[in-house]
This record gives C-alpha cells, structure tokens and sequence, in this order.
C-alpha cells in the first residue's frame, strides 16, 4: 500500500493531467524542466558544470568523499524533456549517500538531435571516465530513457571491445520504442506519470525516421549476450513495466547476470521523489546497497 505521502503526491499529478492543455513540447520541456525543484537538495552536495570529451557534464561532488571512481548517471526525460539540472539532487542524494561524486551528461536533446546523438555523447563520457579511471570498476546507472542509452553503451562498448562497466543499474527504464507491450495500455489508469499519447511523439521525435526496433535505440530487441552485469528496479503501475520484465527474462537467456525487482503500487519513475515520498527514499538506499555490494 502507497504512503500517504506518495497517494497525496500521485493525487496531484492526477489533477493536473486532467487540467492539461493538448501536448505541446515547449510547454512539456518548460513544466518538466522545473520537475527537479520539488525534491529537497541534499546536505553537503555541491554541483560543479564540466565537460568531458567535448559533452557538457553537470558532476554533483559531496563534501565528504571516500576514494573511488565517479557513478555515471544517464538521466530519463523521454529523449526529448529535462536537462542534468533537472537531476542534480536525485543524483546528489546518491553522491552523498556513496561518498562518490555522480557524473550527469548533459545530452542532446531530441528531435533537434535524433538517433544516434545522444548514444555517441554518453558512450563518448563513459570513455572520459574510463580513461580517466583505468583500471578500477565503473557504475552506470540509466533512468527511464536513460536506461535505453545505458543498454545501448554496453552495446557499443562490447562491439568495440570496450571494458563494461561493473554494473549498470535501470531504474523504470524504457527500452522497447515500438510500444507494443501489454501494460502500455494495461496500466494507463494508474500510471500518473506517463502517457500512451506523450509517448508516442517522444519515440518519433528521438528516432527520426529510424525503425523502432533498432537494437541500439530499442535494447529490447539486442542480442543482449556479451553485456556486463545489471541491476533493473521497475514498478508495478508503470506503463513501461513490461520493458523491465522482459527484458530481464532476455538477459537470462543470454547468460547475463541480472536482478529485477519490482515496486509494488508504484508508477514510473516514483524513485525520482527523493525527500518527497518514503518509497523513493527507502528505494535510494536499496540502490547504494547494490552498488557497495559490487563496488567493495
């Protein structure tokens, strides 16, 4: 059963879905892009603006700082929505929960900059920090759209020969744009997060003419054998919940290591609401614990 927190939160996404003018992407990116400001900021976190290999980079740095390599954070926004601002503190409870610094690409956006854009600006930082980091393990963590570029960097990096990361963790990742699975429609009443609809222009916008079923934008339709190990944290209500199960099973049958939990009455993406709801809070430690675990 959902917290009170959490029902009063999904309440208001409710109201305001219902209020909602017809679609309009400058209108989507200018509410989405305020999204991050709910979430309260974490204590000792400070936001440092970079580069690495020519790609913007926001790097959230806690005070406190064991050794260790920096997390990867590819963030979600349906290809098209949100910056690494809009992240910052979701990511900088994790800084400061793992006493690592958490690297946010700022990526292209689409349709400005359809695929492959985004895929070659994330796989060209994985590269930055890898190079930077030779030798120690790296973490890779892929939320909603994100996950489909986190997938698509490990398929990159086994057709160069490049080192996986240690773990790759998908959080409500979307990972088949043909939207054909079950839930899409299953779920539409509980999900207050997601649209079929929005959906829809998101993975037009991002494929630009490309077939939904391009392994590398759509890791649900890979050969998945030769990926490094993952970590899948899905939700019950979310549409794209089918994404994460199935691709699981795929993982299995390809001989990769893989461990899926499931939120239960939980929409897409609920563990952005870090400090808002105690799902999301309770969901942050479990995912710090997966990445010690692996880490050392």
């Amino acid at each position: 059963m959902a917290s009170p927190e959490a029902e009063r939160l999904w309440q208001t996404f409710r109201d305001a879905r219902a209020a909602a003018p017809p679609f309009d992407l400058a209108r989507e990116r200018e509410s989405a892009g305020q999204a991050g400001e709910i979430i309260p900021p974490p204590f000792g976190v400070g936001y440092e603006p970079g580069a690495l290999s020519g790609v913007p980079v926001l790097r959230a740095e806690p005070e406190q700082q064991a050794s260790g390599t920096p997390i990867l954070w590819i963030h979600g926004g349906a290809f098209t929505l949100m910056a690494a601002q809009t992240f910052r503190h979701w990511a900088g409870h994790l800084a400061a929960e793992l006493r690592r610094p958490v690297v946010l690409p700022d990526y292209s956006l689409a349709p400005e900059n359809p695929f492959p854009a985004a895929l070659g600006e994330v796989s060209d930082v994985y590269g930055a920090l890898a190079a930077a980091h030779a030798g120690q393990p790296l973490v890779v963590i892929g939320d909603s759209a994100g996950g489909a570029l986190a997938v698509g960097l490990q398929l990159r990096l086994r057709q160069d020969g490049g080192r996986q990361p240690a773990l790759t963790v998908l959080v409500s990742p979307w990972l088949d744009l043909t939207l054909t699975n079950p839930a899409i429609s299953d779920n539409a009443d509980v999900d207050v997060i997601l649209s079929a609809q929005a959906l829809r222009f998101h993975a037009a916008a991002y494929l630009g003419g490309t077939e939904p079923t391009h392994p590398a934008a759509s890791p649900a339709h890979a050969d998945l054998s030769g990926i490094g190990e993952l970590v899948i944290m899905a939700a019950e209500y979310d549409l794209l919940i089918d994404d994460s199960v199935r691709f699981a099973r795929r993982c299995t049958a390809a001989g990769v290591k893989v461990d899926l939990e499931i939120a239960a009455e939980m929409p897409h993406c609920y563990q952005f609401f870090v400090g808002v709801i105690p799902e999301a809070d309770a969901a942050l430690s479990r995912l710090a614990e997966r990445i010690r675990a692996r880490l050392g």
